[in-house]
């Protein structure tokens, strides 16, 4: 366990903020249980006051989980010089228990937030408010994930183990060491990999904005674009960051070092295919017709493949191999 003012300010945020989450969750519930927009008794006047302020409360506090997500990348990385062998935040991340399945959550988390944010914002639009049930529903998802990031927030944070001899992040994400425990598949692999699933993103994005029915799939696409990107970012593109072959981490590449690229990497990565994920969600259940979240989906995805080219592409044209 490792007390700091980070991680001693972190938690309280967190509880904080939970607490502040469960109060607008049991008014939430209570809203779920009586709405009926077609009423005409104090009840239902009632709960439409309430849905407004618990709404308003509800992106006030998402818009501070936003920040704390940030926040815990930098928190983590904070604490490498209490590890014993940690290089950045993948040792810390190998000291804890359940840190990988952490970031795994707030990631998911970043997800749902913007999609009940949509969700909220075409509901504020409407006179009869349309969306009341579903975006009241997407928040009880939201709380109880909440509730388990919570616990997994007080797991990491206090199974810390400052004695522990942890493996470095080239070690941990070797593809070629078998000691590396993520993937078994070589960095040319993982990029062709990418280059299919991103051809096929954008194929279904490009038939998306003819046909309606290629919109949901286009989401679920997006979906695996993410998680494919990732591993683009971590097995192919940061050795070249690095200029080093036996470099693969997600971590060293927002340092200053490399001029906190890894933030562009992600962000870009990030918003390509959230919005992308996001329109296939407004088809599904809002059964929204613009075409304008594809075309961002687009922008954002074409920065992040266009970044990836001026490290890759750029270290061939300047060395004549590749790593």
């Amino acid at each position: 366990m490792i007390l700091t003012s980070a991680t001693v300010g972190y938690l309280g945020a967190q509880s904080a903020l939970f607490a502040l989450s469960c109060v607008a969750g049991v008014r939430a519930w209570k809203i779920l249980r009586t709405w009926d927009f077609d009423a005409t008794s104090p009840r239902q006047y009632a709960n439409e006051k309430s849905a407004y302020l618990v709404s308003t409360i509800l992106v006030f506090l998402l818009f501070f989980k936003l920040l704390l997500a940030v926040y815990l990348v930098y928190m983590i990385d904070s604490l490498t010089p209490f590890i014993k062998a940690a290089m950045c935040g993948v040792g810390v991340l190998n000291a804890t228990i359940m840190g990988w399945e952490l970031l795994g959550l707030k990631l998911i988390l970043l997800c749902l937030f913007g999609l009940w944010l949509l969700v909220d914002s075409k509901d504020r639009k409407a006179l009869d408010y349309p969306h009341v049930r579903l975006k009241f529903r997407l928040f009880l998802i939201v709380l109880f994930l909440m509730a388990v990031e919570l616990i997994l927030d007080f797991v990491v944070i206090f199974s810390l183990e400052t004695q522990k001899v942890v493996s470095c992040c080239s070690v941990t994400f070797s593809n070629r060491n078998e000691l590396g425990g993520f993937i078994d598949l070589g960095r040319s692999t993982v990029g062709t990999l990418f280059g299919v699933v991103a051809v096929v993103y954008g194929v279904f994005g490009i038939a998306s904005l003819k046909f309606e029915k290629f919109r949901f799939i286009f989401g679920v696409a997006s979906l695996i674009y993410a998680g494919v990107g990732l591993l683009f970012i971590i097995y192919t593109v940061s050795p070249y960051v690095y200029e080093l072959p036996t470099h693969t981490c997600p971590f060293c590449i927002i340092q200053k070092e490399y001029g906190y690229v890894g933030y562009l990497f992600y962000t870009t990565l990030f918003l390509g295919s959230f919005y992308g994920i996001r329109r296939g969600f407004s088809h599904a259940f809002l059964k929204e017709t613009s075409n304008k979240d594809i075309w961002h989906s687009f922008i954002w995805s074409t920065l992040f493949v266009s970044l990836s080219l001026w490290y890759t592409l750029g270290y061939f044209l300047k060395n004549g191999v590749w790593l």
